[in-house]
This record gives structure tokens, C-alpha cells and sequence, in this order.
């Protein structure tokens, strides 16, 4: 059932807690901040630099500057890393439509010891460019262009106790406050509190374990009622050996929103295994039940010294402002650091070495995914998803595939603010298929080679609308001293739609970067 009561007082979506500032800037973590100012200048061409369709087409040059700071702290009891760039553009044609003056985005990760083997602290800060709808072009296609875009700011403030009760189980309670704000795009701001329990066996039950979760989540929605999720679980396992363990749990679901089948709760169960033959390779799947219907996990992992092999599929009831609260479902550094495991099996060493590899390769962040659309309602995802990373003496090569199918859950209503009357339907069942290759040749220690072809179609169920895109890149870099970089780049990106608006682009940038 849903809360019909209406909150009168907009919702605080831009307070930072006070207890998080504190700890940043008390005097035993000050010593070891480094901060690292940056700023890059870069122009580029573009026959298309708004991505409209062909025939109203703009062709100009841009001059771009973008300041920025990297900052770091890698001490014992605190480990931060965060970056800021704010990139303003000057086109040569001022009166030309749907194009930005500027954008800025910030990532930020804290992970900290309050009180030894006690109490612990995790918090993150973002700000990115978002794509609206599923049906237009993506962020990462022109920073230019202000079409199917909008700026989200997230924030994620989490301590919790870790405690360990001899060998025979570990406790870990957790409270969590968030908040997601898209401004006036539609997507409903919110700021969400939860409260997570866990208790699980220890080393004491070698061979029968059990754990026992409960979480319950309260979301608080600008201009509409809240809401609130409940799940708990108990599970089991059993070791028959060293490397095979069977699982299986049992559980209730409640959620609160307004359903299109009438059921938001039910009972829950899973029966599956975990196989482990070696420190490179683990494989885990499941089957079960939900109140949504059947439900299956898959997770698979392998590694060899040269490569790094992964695959998953799941399903979940979610909402787009949980998916925007996750990492990056693909992100190049967590590839990489699994890629590196054999040359630096020191995980702080290892980690400067992939964060000075993507640098000097200039390697994107992360990659090719399926676009998370907006939406206010609850949805059922379905993900398959499957990476591969080759390296070698010069050449570094990664490859993804994924497969998501959205289905929701929740009333049509409440997406009238971001797709209108006319086409409410759009997100009731979204089909979406992406996969990009990106391969990188060092050339020499100071200069690389970076070509990149991703793809992605997202298909409505509903309304039969489709929208494909494809981008090619190549680019040049160039270490000039240990502070300054430059770059080449060339892209091409082909966007089509069943509505008749197809695009195309062709444009290519110079860049140089500072380390101040």
C-alpha cells in the first residue's frame, strides 16, 4: 500500500553532513592530502557540434578550457580519492541552439577508520552529465550539446560498526543517508535513509554457515509521498570440499509504491552454489523466487597473467535513483587492477599503477554501457553483462558486451513530468544492447595510440520507438615532460531513429594538458 500524505517542505538534497567535513579536515589526516591542480586547453572542429539532425546541421570551432584538482589522502586510517573539472566552451558562432557554456563534473570516494575494529565511515560526493530518455543521443557523444542531458548531484554518507565476536560470527550495522537531485529535469529529487543489519557465521562453522540480513529504507520524494522497502534474508551454505559450497536462503519482500499487478511484497527463496578451483577463478549462480516471478544470479570470473574474463547476470527490483548511487557497472580501473595482480600484488601498488597507466594511455574512465534513463518508477532489471581484458608487451585491449531489459512496476503517473502525455508509455518494458572494444598501443614510453568503436540500440517493447548510436574514435598522445600532455583525436558518431531524426558527426580535437 502507498503513503497518501503529501511532504510540505522541499527535501534538503544539497546538505553535506558536518560529522564527514570534520573528519577531512582533523589534523591527523591533513599531512597526508596531495592535491594536484590541472587545466587543459583544447579545440576542436565538428560538422555537427549540437547533434541535430542532418539537414539542420551546424559546423564550428570550439575553444575549450578546463580547470580542474586531483586530490588524494592514502594514510592508515583514511583512504580518499577525488577529482573536479568545470569545462567552459567558446563557439565561434554565438547564436548557435542547444549547445552549453559549460559543464562540471566531480567524483569523489571516502573510506575510513573511526575507531579500530569498531566503528568505520564511507561516503561519496558526484556530479555528472546524464542522459534523460533512452531514445536520444548519449552524454558521451558531444560534451557540446545540451539535447537528452541533465546534471545529477548524488551524495552518499554511510557509518557503520564492524564487530567480530570471537570466531563464531561478525556483525555489521549500518546506517546510510543519500540523496539524488536532477534539478528541474523530472526526475523526482529525493533523499533516501536506511538502516542495514548483517550477522554471519565465522571461521568456527567450517563447513555449515549462515548469514541473516535485514535492511529497511525509507525514500523522502520532493512533491510526492514517500516510500519505503523492506527486505530480509537468511541464508545457508554448506562446503562439500575445499572449492564447492551450496547456498540457498529464504526471505520476505515489501516494497511501497503504486503497482500495475497490485503486489509489492511477497516471500522469497534461492538455492544455488559457489565453486572456487583456484585464486583466479570463481564462479557463483543461483535460482529462485520473488513476488516478481522466477529469479536467477550468475557471476563468473577468471583470470589468467595476461587476461581478465568476466560475466554476470541478475535481476532486481530498483529505481533509477539507486542505479545513479552505484560505481560504474564497467570501470576501466577495476579491470585493470585484476589485469595488473601479477606484476604488483601489493593493492596500494598496484592501484598507483593503474590509476599512472590509464593516465599516461589516456584510457576513458570507464566503459560502454546501457543508458540509465530517467524514471520515477520502480522497475524490474534484468542484466546480462560479460568483459574481457587482453594485455600484452605494448598493446592493452578491452571488450564489452551487455544486455538490459527494464520492466516497470510502478503506475505510468508518475513519469508525466519527464515524458509528457503523449508518450507516458515509452518506459513500461525498454529493451537495451551496447558493446565497445577499446584497444591502446604504446608506441613509445611518452606517446600511445587509443581506438575505440562502441555501439548501443535501445529498443520500447511498448511503443515499437528504437534508437541506435555509433561512435568511432582514434586518438594520438604525447607525454612532453612529466607534467604536460597533448593529444589528437578524431571521432565520427551515428545516431538513428525511428522518429526520422538521424544524426551524424565527424569532428577532431587537440588538446594540452597541465599538471600545476
Amino acid at each position: 500500500m502507498t503513503t497518501t500524505m503529501v511532504k510540505r517542505m522541499p527535501v534538503p538534497v544539497r546538505s553535506v553532513p558536518v560529522a564527514l567535513l570534520a573528519l577531512l579536515l582533523s589534523p591527523n589526516c591533513l599531512a597526508d592530502w596531495r592535491v594536484s591542480p590541472t587545466v587543459q586547453l583544447r579545440t576542436t572542429y565538428s560538422d555537427n557540434v549540437n547533434l541535430k539532425e542532418d539537414a539542420l546541421a551546424r559546423e564550428q570551432f570550439i575553444a575549450e578550457v578546463s580547470p580542474g584538482v586531483l586530490v588524494t589522502n592514502n594514510s592508515r586510517r583514511m583512504k580518499f580519492s577525488g577529482s573536479y573539472q568545470r569545462r567552459f566552451f567558446a563557439y565561434s558562432d554565438d547564436e548557435v541552439s542547444n549547445t552549453q557554456r559549460s559543464i562540471q563534473n566531480l567524483s569523489a570516494d571516502l573510506k575510513s577508520v573511526l575507531l579500530d575494529e569498531l566503528l568505520y565511515l564511507d561516503a561519496s560526493g558526484n556530479i555528472a552529465q546524464r542522459e534523460v530518455s533512452a531514445f536520444g543521443p548519449s552524454v558521451d557523444d558531444s560534451p557540446y550539446s545540451d539535447l537528452n542531458r541533465a546534471e545529477v548531484r548524488t551524495w552518499r554518507f554511510s557509518p557503520y560498526l564492524r564487530r567480530q565476536f570471537g570466531s563464531a560470527a561478525n556483525l555489521i550495522v549500518r546506517y546510510t543517508r543519500d540523496s539524488v537531485d536532477a534539478g528541474e529535469s523530472g526526475l523526482r529529487n529525493s533523499t533516501g535513509d536506511a538502516v542495514n543489519l548483517s550477522l554471519a557465521s565465522g571461521e568456527l562453522f567450517r563447513r555449515f554457515g549462515w548469514n541473516l540480513s535485514l535492511n529497511r529504507q525509507v525514500l523522502d520524494f520532493e512533491r510526492a509521498p514517500e516510500s519505503t522497502i523492506e527486505n530480509g534474508n537468511l541464508g545457508f551454505s554448506y562446503a562439500l570440499g575445499s572449492s564447492l559450497t551450496l547456498t540457498s536462503g529464504i526471505g520476505y519482500d515489501r516494497y511501497d509504491y503504486q503497482a500495475l499487478g497490485g503486489r509489492t511484497a511477497g516471500r522469497t527463496w534461492n538455492a544455488g552454489f559457489q565453486w572456487a578451483p583456484s585464486q583466479r577463478s570463481f564462479l557463483s549462480a543461483n535460482v529462485g523466487k520473488r513476488f516478481t516471478g522466477s529469479t536467477y544470479m550468475l557471476k563468473a570470473l577468471h583470470r589468467s597473467r595476461n587476461t581478465v574474463w568476466n560475466i554476470s547476470y541478475d535481476d532486481a527490483i530498483t529505481t533509477t535513483r539507486s542505479q545513479f548511487l552505484l560505481p560504474a557497472t564497467v570501470d576501466t580501473a577495476g579491470l585493470l587492477d585484476r589485469l595488473f595482480m601479477a606484476n604488483f600484488p601489493d593493492p596500494a601498488e598496484r592501484a598507483q599503477a593503474v590509476q599512472a597507466y590509464i593516465q599516461a594511455t589516456g584510457l576513458p574512465p570507464s566503459l560502454a554501457d546501457n543508458v540509465n534513463y530517467f524514471s520515477n518508477r520502480f522497475i524490474l532489471q534484468k542484466q546480462a553483462q560479460a568483459s574481457v581484458a587482453f594485455n600484452s608487451a605494448r598493446t592493452t585491449t578491452v571488450l564489452n558486451i551487455a544486455d538490459t531489459r527494464r520492466e516497470a512496476l510502478s503506475t505510468v503517473q508518475t513519469d508525466s513530468p519527464l515524458q509528457g502525455t503523449g508518450s507516458l508509455n515509452l518506459n513500461d518494458n525498454v529493451h537495451q544492447k551496447s558493446a565497445g572494444v577499446l584497444w591502446n598501443m604504446r608506441i613509445t614510453k611518452r606517446s600511445g595510440l587509443n581506438l575505440s568503436l562502441t555501439a548501443n540500440k535501445s529498443r520500447s517493447i511498448t511503443t515499437g520507438q528504437t534508437n541506435d548510436t555509433r561512435a568511432l574514435r582514434s586518438s594520438l598522445t604525447r607525454e612532453f615532460s612529466p607534467r604536460t600532455r597533448g593529444g589528437l583525436e578524431l571521432r565520427h558518431i551515428e545516431g538513428r531513429r525511428t522518429n526520422g531524426s538521424d544524426y551524424s558527426e565527424n569532428a577532431i580535437s587537440a588538446s594540452l594538458s597541465f599538471k600545476l
